[in-house]
């Protein structure tokens, strides 16, 4: 009676296998409307071909009759970023008929060639020359001078780490996360992103360690010190003449108007954080990923971001999901070399647009 059973449920997944590889082979995504596409994708289908173009060259090319194609890997993968349902749920909808194992493979494999391969391409931070055309759009919607980008932290849930890492990625509101900085200039172009801390991590440790407040540093040196050009930060980042940030204080008029219009500059980077979230809802959701394919996962999203951009594609208002936003408010500065230089440089932005 056993070895009936057992046969029984043998034939019964075998039977399934077949009826979803059957599914699989018929089906193609390209063939949905203009406006279903995106809505399930969040890419036009003009875009969702060149995308697939330039991905196809670095993704596995199976020989076996079973192998999935490229296009539908991307496409399943798409739909898992753009929803933030369920694996076991994309790979069962209308759109991809495949097991929640090849899904999962699939956003794995997509998520990495996005992040190894295309990530150095389409998130750049500009360079000296590309400056000019940053700080005279900060200034001309804003007021504010020399600004070349906002930078901020976002937490992303995932699922409970393995205790001996757990305490890492427990955040301040008690749920496990990843704190993510991002740069971005006022069209929401992504400049910088960073998704490996966990969000136990304060913002301005992650600033700190990052790659990008290095090269700022550097940059600040090489220059003699003479300096046009800042990133803006909220009270949880140092104070720095490459990053500057609000009054902690006010209480003159000229400190007022000066946090009032630092917020405005800044406030992209709150625009962008809620708009990627929008868009890309498995950001929303919690990613039951280990940390390390977690931040992959939010590397390609962003990655995804930045190619919409490039390629026309606005922003998605119907997706917009109010995102709240919370400050990381960091404890008062320690004496620093670079601090009463970038005190200087505040005190002179503030005399300049009272």
């Amino acid at each position: 009676m056993y070895h009936m059973v057992v046969y029984d449920e043998y034939n019964r997944r075998n039977a399934m296998r077949i009826e979803r590889r059957r599914l699989r082979d018929a089906q193609d995504p390209f063939e949905m409307p203009d406006e279903q596409f995106r809505a399930v994708y969040r890419f036009t289908r003009e875009c969702a071909f060149k995308l697939i173009e330039e991905m196809s060259p670095h993704m596995a090319k199976g020989q076996r009759k079973t192998f999935v194609p490229i296009p539908l890997k991307i496409c399943t993968a798409l739909h898992f970023f753009a929803t933030g349902s369920f694996q076991r749920d994309v790979g069962q909808d209308f759109t991809a008929a495949l097991s929640r194992t090849m899904v999962s493979r699939s956003v794995k494999e997509v998520s990495t060639v996005l992040q190894n391969k295309l990530m150095p391409k389409w998130i750049q931070f500009p360079t000296e020359e590309e400056y000019e055309a940053i700080k005279l759009r900060f200034f001309e919607e804003t007021g504010f001078p020399g600004v070349i980008g906002a930078v901020d932290c976002t937490h992303i849930r995932i699922k409970r780490p393995d205790a001996e890492i757990e305490s890492a990625y427990l955040n301040r509101k008690s749920y496990h996360s990843k704190n993510v900085q991002l740069i971005c200039d006022y069209q929401l172009k992504i400049l910088g992103g960073f998704a490996w801390f966990g969000g136990a991590s304060h913002d301005a440790y992650i600033w700190e360690a990052s790659r990008i407040n290095a090269l700022l540093e550097q940059r600040y040196e090489s220059n003699g010190r003479n300096h046009d050009s800042w990133l803006l930060g909220d009270s949880g980042y140092p104070l720095r003449p490459w990053i500057m940030t609000p009054y902690r204080s006010a209480t003159s008029r000229d400190e007022i108007n000066y946090n009032k219009i630092h917020s405005k500059a800044r406030n992209c980077i709150e625009r962008l954080n809620g708009n990627i979230k929008s868009v890309f809802r498995c950001l929303q959701r919690t990613l039951f990923s280990s940390p390390q394919d977690a931040g992959t996962i939010i590397n390609a999203v962003c990655v995804l971001h930045n190619f919409r951009k490039g390629h026309g594609i606005s922003d998605d208002s119907i997706f917009d999901i109010p995102i709240n936003i919370d400050e990381d408010i960091r404890d008062p500065e320690e004496p620093n070399v670079f601090l009463r230089e970038a005190v200087n440089i505040r005190n002179r932005i503030k005399r300049s647009i009272s």
